[in-house]
């Protein structure tokens, strides 16, 4: 009888072990998940009205962490970047017992994004959601808890290291008062903002060893004469605006990306959020993992290296941006050309060369060219929530051209400004694709 009995605890041990094994290891978690943290987290920071240097910042962070806790059970298909990152100190290295991997990462995502933004409601939305599908599909509550903490212990590791990044520090700088000279940017119509991030080249770089790794052609010197470089600089600007198109407002109007666009009329102003030049990219990258069934390694490598390429373009075209502090194309014109004219775009509350949409999107394609192919044909239907028609590419390069001729359509960038800022993007591309992929 004892016999009988040890041999049925042992099968019954045996069988709630193999069971418990298999429902924690079995792969619940898949790319449209991924995809659904990603949009719930550009829906945040669209709501915060966050700037599209800060937007940057969350895109990377989150990613980072949702890559890092799912590489650590991943090794063969995802390569390790966690030494690659500048100043993140050795990833903690808790106990994967019980911890089913995608459920950490996502939860290791949550964790981030929560920190990052103010909706912290959209994020505790994501996070019950999450937890809701693992327990739909019987992932035990043990394994559930342990997959949790095992993402705390690696968002809390990185919240130290985020912490560090000059963000915090940056907020109590003093306001950038623009000089008033001719030459250098000034506050422009119809809001006449103050600077935006004139600090922003302080925070730390993600992969790039500097702001500064990217040398831009030198600009023309200012001058009022007709017959000078400058002035034909700007005249491109404004005789483009007199010759423009129905379809070059349209392209102008697809790529806006204003994330706090301001109506006026009359004494009324109604504010409007849309994506940043970042988020417009994150959920390209949504569209076209969730068309191709993209396999769920391939879909967490493209939304982390780009997210990470697209920060440091952001803090390279800012370091140049206030290093220059070039006067934007309505001031000039306004005074020399029409005191009237307007651009078709509201001119961004910053200086304007690099153009930063340009050095975002050209570091976008150049990493989204890399992992998906040089001539990948996709519909970005991004602005269809905002009215617009979506448009169709045969590569991500061709887009971000498009986002260059975009910001000349739209009046507010020079030529030089927006092939600077494109050079820039594929040069900051290239570093972090060579690195991240050692």
């Amino acid at each position: 009888m004892r016999a009988i009995y040890f041999s049925l605890t042992l099968s019954l041990f045996f069988l709630f072990s193999c069971k418990n094994s298999e429902t924690t290891n079995r792969q619940v978690f898949n790319t449209q998940d991924l995809n659904h943290a990603n949009l719930a987290l550009l829906e945040a920071v669209m709501d915060d009205a966050f700037t599209p240097p800060v937007a940057t910042r969350i895109y990377a962070y989150s990613h980072i962490a949702h890559y890092v806790t799912l590489q650590s059970f991943y090794p063969d298909s995802l390569v390790d970047i966690s030494n690659k990152l500048n100043d993140l100190s050795a990833l903690p290295k808790p106990s994967k017992e019980n911890v089913n991997a995608e459920l950490a990462a996502l939860l290791a995502f949550s964790k981030t994004a929560k920190k990052l933004i103010f909706s912290e409601h959209l994020i505790d939305s994501l996070t019950q959601n999450i937890k809701d599908k693992a327990k739909e599909n019987k992932l035990s509550e043990t394994t559930i808890q342990a997959s949790e903490s095992y993402a705390a212990t690696i968002a809390g590791h990185l919240s130290n290291w985020i912490d560090k990044d000059m963000y915090i520090e940056t907020r109590t700088y003093d306001r950038f008062t623009s000089t008033k000279k001719p030459e250098n940017w000034r506050e422009t119509p119809p809001d006449y903002e103050t600077a935006l991030e004139p600090y922003w080249d302080k925070l730390r770089t993600l992969v790039i060893d500097s702001p500064s790794v990217y040398i831009p052609a030198p600009l023309p010197k200012y001058d009022t004469a007709k017959e000078s470089d400058f002035y034909k600089m700007v005249l491109e600007v404004y005789d483009e605006s007199k010759n423009t198109t129905e379809e070059k407002q349209k392209i102008a109007w697809f790529w806006d990306c204003n994330p706090i666009l301001t109506i006026h009329k009359g004494h009324m102003i109604q504010t409007i959020h849309k994506f940043a030049p970042a988020g417009h990219w994150m959920h390209i990258i949504d569209q076209i993992t969730e068309k191709e069934n993209t396999n769920y390694f391939k879909a967490a490598k493209a939304y982390t290296f780009t997210s990470i390429a697209m920060f440091d373009a952001v803090i390279a075209a800012w370091h140049i941006k206030y290093k220059t502090d070039l006067v934007r194309p309505v001031t000039y014109i306004q005074e020399y050309f029409d005191p009237h004219w307007l651009p078709v775009l509201q001119t961004p509350p910053f200086p304007e060369y690099t153009s930063g949409h340009s050095a975002t999107s050209a570091s976008a394609a150049g990493v989204l060219t890399a992992i998906f192919g040089e001539n990948y044909f996709f519909e970005d239907n991004t602005q269809l929530r905002f009215d617009l028609e979506s448009r169709s590419f045969n590569s991500f390069k061709e887009a971000a051209r498009q986002v260059d001729f975009s910001r000349f359509y739209g009046g507010i960038h020079y030529m030089q400004g927006v092939n600077e800022g494109s050079k820039q993007g594929y040069f900051v591309a290239n570093i972090v694709l060579e690195k991240l992929n050692k």
